[in-house]
């Protein structure tokens, strides 16, 4: 399956291209645990995790050429449907050992059908013995914005969650990644257990848990640094703002509740959840008719409000969030043992509505 460097059929000029390769370094956690991790870096983002945050647009030609100088990997575009060789998965197309350009073209979504688009939030991970090497950090956020459609401007600062759906904030767009470390498999190598031997890929015992991420358009890629927020800026209902979306992304092998909350601990109902795993939510009740999407709807009975996510591995959720009144809420993110149910570990984040 290892080829040196695979040919890229039908090569197009891109509208967006990257270089990536793949480093080792010892990173430091918020909560000053160090551990080595494998990451993907681009030519200005330094070695950090997660990996740098690519923003592909629908219907643009997409080019990621991957040099990784430890080892032969793929990079694989979960949510994202390309052909065989350009999807990352090694046992159906390829691993490579020296260097590769992947190719790829998100589609445009269409006003009112569901079965067009690609807008949403994704991530990307190598797919070489794949549960090692995400879990040692070889993946990053990938987020496809959409094409502005005929009928549906956009104010300035304002980028709409997908082709026909609502606007949001670009300065307070936020993605939030749930990690944890099971400190016993960073110090695996390379292609552990993949020659038949037990090196326990199959017990994933964390203890160390952590919420990482932050304001996607101030992202500072720097060398040897963890991204990971302190508190994240909200836009309150009425302040003549868009609302904030927030892009979700379970990122690690357990299952998550991530809980809104009040400062003083109650439920705050406010997350309308506008899509799951790049799959917008609409009203299809009404056959032949557009299938309009939940948020865009004017009977707030439709809209998708909660106080509560729950969450497993890969998956993710877009979220508009609606606070009613400026002040202090509350995310708290839990980790859950997947078959005890056992809170494993606890995080919280301030959000500050303004």
């Amino acid at each position: 399956m290892q080829q040196k460097t695979p040919e890229t059929q039908f090569l197009q000029t891109p509208q967006l291209s990257v270089n990536l390769d793949v480093a080792n370094r010892k990173l430091t956690f918020p909560d000053g645990a160090e551990f080595l991790m494998w990451v993907f870096h681009s030519d200005t983002s330094g070695r950090g995790f997660p990996g740098p945050t690519l923003r592909p647009k629908e219907r643009d030609i997409f080019h990621a050429r991957v040099e990784p100088s430890m080892g032969p990997h793929t990079i694989h575009w979960h949510g994202m449907e390309p052909d065989p060789r350009n999807d990352g998965v090694g046992h159906t197309s390829f691993e490579i050992e020296d260097h590769y350009t992947y190719q790829w073209q998100p589609e445009p979504g269409r006003a009112g059908n569901p079965n067009y688009g690609a807008a949403g939030t994704y991530f990307y991970h190598c797919h070489v013995n794949t549960t090692l090497h995400a879990q040692m950090g070889l993946l990053g956020p990938l987020v496809i914005d959409p094409v502005v459609l005929d009928g549906f401007p956009v104010a300035p600062g304002n980028r709409r969650a997908f082709a026909d759906g609502p606007e949001y904030d670009i300065a307070t767009e936020s993605l939030i990644m749930m990690y944890s470390v099971d400190p016993r498999w960073h110090s695996l190598h390379h292609a552990a257990g993949l020659s038949g031997e037990d090196v326990g890929l199959n017990r994933f015992e964390p203890d160390h848990f952590y919420i990482t991420g932050g304001l996607l358009n101030s992202r500072k890629e720097r060398e040897g640094a963890v991204w990971a927020p302190t508190e994240l800026p909200v836009n309150v209902k009425g302040n003549g703002k868009a609302p904030s979306l927030m892009r979700l992304l379970d990122g690690n092998y357990l299952p998550n509740k991530l809980y809104f909350l009040h400062e003083d601990g109650s439920p705050a109902r406010i997350a309308e959840l506008i899509a799951h795993d790049g799959r917008p939510y609409r009203h299809t009740t009404i056959p032949g008719a557009p299938a309009i999407p939940t948020s865009m709807l004017e009977d707030p009975r439709a809209h998708l409000l909660t106080h509560v996510v729950a969450m497993g591995a890969a998956e993710r959720y877009d979220v508009l969030l609606r606070p009613p009144e400026a002040g202090t809420y509350r995310l708290r993110v839990e980790w859950n043992h997947w078959i005890t149910g056992k809170t494993l570990g606890r995080r919280e984040l301030k959000l500050i509505a303004s």
